[in-house]
């Protein structure tokens, strides 16, 4: 079996070839000027990654191993080349084989480059289960300061400043926390993120979906994952140094809900990167995260302790007035069934909060499922919403019952395993 640092990871995980060693051309060493130090500016972080040049064999070798695994072993292969047509779902026909041939025939710049187009190219199945996740160059962390949420504020879907980086960028504001975010790079601000949720993020075929994926939530912080990555935090190189975001705070001894704002002003942010430690130069950097990830598992999460204080933090404010949501009756471990207030009391909201269900609550997670909907009837619910938005995924059990129970069935998409010779090895 071929060797490397590169892994395609979700239902498949394989480890691929490297044979080559760190560039060492240039005179100057990016990665050594910035190793040791917490944060770096985008040019340096891409400067550092951009180091080790592109390998024609590297890359044959990298194809030719996808290529294989996802012939034999992905069962949606052909369906991806050519989706059927789901009301509501806006899917993509991509010819997997054929785009790396495309790939191959491109002179990259850097072996980075090469890597992140044949990621991005699973990213664009829109399957949450496969993924290429080059690891070599998933080692930064590059945030954006001002760190964003959607908020139902007077019938309107805003984005709000959830919270501020300032550790990573001084200059970001503790003030502009509950600002609305009215632009972005000159665009309507919920225009730019629909956009950005339904062309980089890969972990769904609903637009719903990966909106949610990207933005904040109080309990669910999507950065935990080294694939599709959200609006503001990710482990690949951005596509740009800075974002403008153009903000509206609400005038001071106001609440936002009153909608009463100061003059609305722009601020241009930058993406800042996170280093990671345990290097010294560019040579060191590729030995310890990209050559020698067959012989070790990465095992250094130095930014654990900070994504779970974000993770457990109560510091998003999930409705217009700032206050957490309330929660409804009928709670089980896994599934809540809410009823809505007022003028929307025939709506009723089912909040699944995972899928990753014990085994020993699997018959719970059933009887609450039913005993849920019962009470639904009861009340009068002609309308359900389908809330994901905290929800990380698990097991597909459990997604499979919910989609029997409201749906029937997914005949467009098997749930079979598929057979191969390669399995027998």
């Amino acid at each position: 079996m071929l060797t490397s640092g590169y892994g395609l990871l979700g239902s498949l995980t394989l480890l691929l070839s490297t044979l080559a060693s760190a560039a060492t051309t240039n005179t100057t060493d990016p990665c050594a000027a910035i190793a040791g130090k917490k944060t770096a500016s985008f040019h340096d972080a891409k400067a550092c990654l951009d180091y080790f040049k592109f390998d024609k064999d590297i890359a044959q070798q990298t194809v030719d191993t996808v290529r294989k695994v996802t012939n034999e072993l992905y069962v949606f292969n052909e369906i991806a080349a050519s989706p059927p047509n789901v009301e509501g779902l806006s899917v993509p026909a991509v010819n997997i084989s054929y785009g790396l041939d495309l790939i191959l025939k491109e002179d990259w710049k850097s072996d980075r480059e090469f890597q992140e187009a044949v990621a991005l190219l699973l990213d664009k199945v829109q399957d949450a289960h496969l993924s290429y996740v080059p690891f070599c160059y998933r080692q930064f962390i590059f945030w954006q300061p001002i760190q964003l949420n959607a908020l139902l504020r007077n019938k309107r879907l805003i984005a709000n400043v959830a919270y501020v980086k300032n550790d990573v960028w001084p200059e970001a504001k503790e003030s502009w926390v509950g600002c609305e975010v009215t632009q972005i790079d000159g665009m309507e601000a919920m225009d730019m993120i629909v956009n950005y949720a339904v062309n980089n993020n890969g972990e769904s075929k609903d637009v719903n979906t990966c909106f949610n994926n990207i933005m904040n939530t109080k309990s669910y912080f999507h950065g935990w994952d080294d694939g599709a990555d959200d609006l503001g935090y990710h482990r690949f190189l951005p596509a740009q140094e800075f974002h403008n975001y153009t903000m509206r705070c609400p005038k001071q001894g106001t609440k936002a809900i009153q909608e009463d704002y100061d003059e609305p002003f722009t601020v241009q942010v930058p993406w800042v990167a996170q280093v990671p430690p345990n290097f010294s130069d560019a040579d060191n950097y590729w030995t310890k995260f990209c050559q020698s990830a067959h012989h070790q598992k990465r095992d250094t999460h130095y930014d654990i302790h900070e994504l779970k204080m974000i993770h457990e933090g109560d510091v998003f404010a999930l409705n217009s007035e700032g206050n957490i949501n309330a929660v409804g009756t009928s709670k089980g471990p896994y599934i809540e069934f809410i009823q809505l207030e007022g003028d929307l009391d025939k709506v009723g909201v089912v909040d699944i909060q995972s899928f990753s269900i014990a085994s020993e609550d699997k018959e719970q997670f059933v009887n609450d499922v039913i005993s849920g909907l019962q009470d639904f009837e009861k009340k009068g619910i002609e309308k359900i919403i389908l809330d994901l938005s905290s929800n990380g995924g698990g097991d597909a059990c459990a997604g499979e019952f919910l989609i029997s129970t409201f749906f029937n069935s997914t005949p467009d998409y098997m749930s079979d395993v598929k057979y191969s010779p390669f399995l027998e090895r």
